[in-house]
């Protein structure tokens, strides 16, 4: 617990928060909000919400009732970006944190990131580790959420797989950041309907900045369960660091974005030359092989570690979906038209 020293000393806070159409979890994320130990009269929560028709706003409004340093902030078109940068021109602290819907946060959140900040003077950034629980407690959704955490999975983005430490990232979840950072380097891309937070922080880190993981930080973020949801959302997030590179002339992804690209065009190559040559053919199958046998033996080692044996059945189909979808979404980011800026 912070000591009353250390609480008197702390800025002011401004809490981003973009919204759309998310009734099912916003009460659970604003009593998580709520609970903070922040002191309340050195902060502003700002919910900026994209014209919501689910019950959001009434929600919102509820608990604005309550708490005067929340506010609830119009974002017509509901873009995040939008969201982000409406939040940032209105925010009065020296200090903004950006929040999810789709997660809880321990009480001691951002306190913890704020004290990050001001221990790390070098840091603009700061960050922790999310860690995922499945929205539907079924096979299927505990395989989706088993999966980000892993490194076969997920690839190696540090606030998805846990570090041992703290340390220099490209990217975070969130992201708790100095004011001025947004003076010296400018807004989130409202060109960019995802991978703002990719694009804002390799812009920061070209500009000299940094961005640093803290992993005593940690929240909870409930990953989606159903299955064409996570479908789509998985070829965008393959779509978007190629799409948003193009977009704005420079590449702000990492290894880890490339690897599944590699392994659908080295399959699909080899399919196609399998019926003339017995050498592509051979090839084809080798690699499906051992990447059947890396996933099989994933699935394994994270089903004993999870002590769920229905893991063995899922996680190798939650796998390949992972790698083709993500994969496909990458070719079609690096083709697609439409990421021509005008």
């Amino acid at each position: 617990m912070t000591d009353r020293s250390t609480v008197m000393e702390l800025p002011y806070l401004t809490v981003v928060i973009p919204c759309w159409n998310e009734a099912r979890f916003v009460d659970a994320f604003l009593n998580s909000v709520k609970a903070q130990t922040y002191p309340a009269d050195r902060m502003e929560i700002l919910l900026v919400d994209g014209m919501s028709d689910d019950g959001t706003r009434a929600i919102v409004r509820d608990h604005a009732l309550r708490e005067p340093n929340l506010r609830l902030l119009d974002n017509p078109g509901h873009s995040k970006p939008a969201a982000l940068n409406r939040g940032i021109a209105e925010a009065r602290g020296d200090v903004v944190v950006r929040l999810d819907v789709h997660a809880e946060y321990e009480p001691e959140y951002l306190v913890k990131c704020v004290e990050g900040l001001l221990r790390n003077p070098e840091a603009d950034n700061v960050g922790g580790i999310r860690r995922p629980l499945p929205r539907d407690d079924t096979a299927l959704g505990r395989a989706i959420a088993v999966a980000a955490t892993d490194m076969f999975g997920a690839g190696g983005a540090r606030y998805r797989t846990g570090a041992g430490g703290p340390q220099w990232v490209d990217t975070v979840f969130g992201g708790c950041y100095r004011r001025a950072i947004f003076d010296r380097v400018g807004l989130f891309d409202e060109h960019l309907a995802r991978a703002q937070d990719r694009e804002f922080n390799q812009r920061l880190r070209a500009a000299g900045g940094k961005v640093l993981l803290l992993p005593d930080i940690s929240s909870t973020y409930y990953a989606r369960s159903d299955f064409r949801e996570f479908c789509a959302w998985t070829f965008e997030a393959g779509y978007w660091p190629f799409r948003a590179s193009r977009s704005v002339g420079r590449w702000i992804g990492s290894l880890r974005n490339v690897v599944p690209v590699g392994f659908v065009l080295a399959m699909a190559v080899g399919a196609a030359a399998s019926s003339r040559s017995s050498v592509a053919k051979r090839a084809t199958v080798g690699i499906a092989g051992l990447y059947g046998a890396a996933a099989l033996a994933s699935a394994g080692r994270l089903a004993r570690r999870h002590r769920d044996p229905a893991l063995l059945a899922t996680l190798p189909v939650v796998f390949a979906t992972t790698h083709v979808l993500y994969g496909i979404g990458s070719v079609w980011g690096l083709l697609d038209p439409a990421a021509r800026r005008g």
